[in-house]
């Protein structure tokens, strides 16, 4: 690989980690605009059967990932303690702007009973995953620090699988995925608990958070492999019917981001703390309006994204017709 398309590879990667760390925001869209999807599914594809040209191509991918995931990291974090009604509202604006281009993969398809099945299955789906992370108060956050019990570490595994899902499949976010499990934040905290371990040297939980990040990238790794080879399946033998389910659960998660673990019981902004006369870094009669401002900026970005990939592709197809 020639130096110049590895930069251009490690900064597609790095695009690509600081929007995954953003929830809402697509890696594998990301991935499409910088042209490098279909490059980087062929590697995870054919790792083992062309190892060495698969691992040119991954290897500045992952590097410009992890590059691109620890300053997103860090302004998540800052970001939900305080104003998480604004980062829910961002979030969402990334989701609506990011429909249209979904749906160009069915624009030309006449929907039929087994689409709206697979488009309602799918949104109520993500509805019900919102919904029961209140329902059940799904806090993780507990096993941050002490004692963990063994079944938490293998449950970050699917974990992982779950979040890779955004890395394969345009359109889908996994830090939303994460959210809406009620993973998001503690996994924030892990990872800024091993950063600050690391700058002022105290090693007491260092073991302890990282075997917990490890077990979570395990099941990327793991799902990203499967879940490539899962999708090449599905979009080459039930392509609309797998669009239309996707679509119905980006389309799902709009409510569920507004109805989750995190917004519910956050403990330092969110409705019980409004509920209770608490605030954030805002009273919420201003973070709310400014809440929805976010929402519309962040709508118009995603669709100027959108437009972008549309441009992108149709200059690819005409560079094969010539």
């Amino acid at each position: 690989m020639k130096m110049k398309n590895w930069f251009k590879t490690l900064l597609s990667g790095f695009a690509i980690g600081f929007g995954s760390a953003v929830p809402g925001v697509s890696g594998g869209t990301i991935a499409v605009i910088f042209g490098v999807y279909e490059k980087i599914i062929w590697a995870v594809s054919h790792l083992l059967k062309c190892f060495k040209e698969a691992f040119r191509i991954l290897l500045p991918t992952i590097l410009g990932l992890v590059l691109g995931l620890v300053p997103a990291i860090i302004l998540m974090d800052k970001a939900l303690n305080g104003f998480v009604f604004g980062v829910i509202c961002i979030f969402a604006g990334f989701i609506i702007g990011s429909l249209p281009g979904i749906k160009d993969e069915v624009k030309d398809v006449k929907p039929n009973k087994k689409h709206i099945i697979a488009l309602v299955v799918a949104l109520l789906f993500a509805v019900g995953l919102g919904v029961s992370s209140v329902v059940a108060k799904a806090d993780v956050s507990p096993f941050i620090y002490g004692e963990t019990p063994f079944w938490f570490y293998i449950i970050l595994i699917p974990v992982g699988v779950i979040a890779s899902i955004a890395l394969v499949v345009p359109g889908l976010s996994g830090s939303m995925l994460l959210l809406l499990l009620g993973f998001y934040n503690p996994l924030l905290s892990y990872t800024k608990s091993v950063a600050e371990e690391c700058v002022h040297g105290t090693w007491n939980n260092f073991g302890h958070l990282v075997l917990l990040l490890v077990c979570f990238a395990i099941g990327v790794l793991i799902g990203f492999y499967l879940i490539s080879k899962l999708m090449h399946f599905l979009l080459a033998k039930f392509h609309d019917i797998t669009f239309f389910a996707i679509l119905g659960f980006v389309i799902g998660s709009i409510p569920a981001l507004f109805c989750n673990y995190e917004i519910f019981y956050n403990k330092t902004d969110g409705y019980m703390v409004w509920a209770s006369g608490g605030q954030g870094y805002l009273p919420y009669y201003i973070e709310v309006p400014i809440g929805v401002v976010l929402l519309l900026v962040t709508m118009v970005g995603s669709y100027l994204l959108v437009r972008l990939k549309r441009k992108k592709e149709l200059e690819n197809k005409e560079e094969v017709q010539q």
